[in-house]
């Protein structure tokens, strides 16, 4: 198995299903995870899922870049996982809700491209990001 160290963090590639139960648990025990992050049924096949041991922190990588479901319940560990997922996973954009979400990306050197507004009327926008 091929294992990537970020810091004082390691995640392994894992299948869908293991992601999506992580995300899933992650959602249950955490309402900002789940503000803003998609259903585990919404997670697309074909992309690859990555998790950490104990299974508390994850990110998907879509085929065209798009970093997906980043999540971690461990304070400070989803930096590690934005920086493995762009410097080792090919992660190279990524959209998120308006809020905290698009000045955290900003400092990992994603710019906004586009943004729509949310289908949910009174929610915040979509911002469409990408690396510089």
């Amino acid at each position: 198995m091929t294992t990537t160290a970020v810091a004082s963090t390691i995640v392994y590639p894992a299948s869908r299903q293991e992601y999506t139960i992580a995300l899933a648990f992650a959602r249950i025990v955490s309402e900002r995870i789940a503000g803003a992050t998609s259903k585990p049924q919404e997670m697309p096949r074909g992309a690859r899922y990555y998790l950490t041991a104990d299974l508390q922190s994850g990110f998907g990588v879509a085929s065209d870049g798009t970093l997906i479901g980043l999540f971690s319940t461990v304070k400070g560990r989803g930096e590690d996982m934005v920086w493995d997922a762009v410097q080792h996973k090919g992660a190279t954009r990524l959209d998120c809700f308006d809020g905290f979400l698009p000045k955290y990306y900003e400092r990992f050197g994603f710019v906004e491209t586009e943004r729509a507004a949310n289908w949910t009327p009174g929610e915040p926008d979509v911002v469409f990001m990408a690396l510089r």
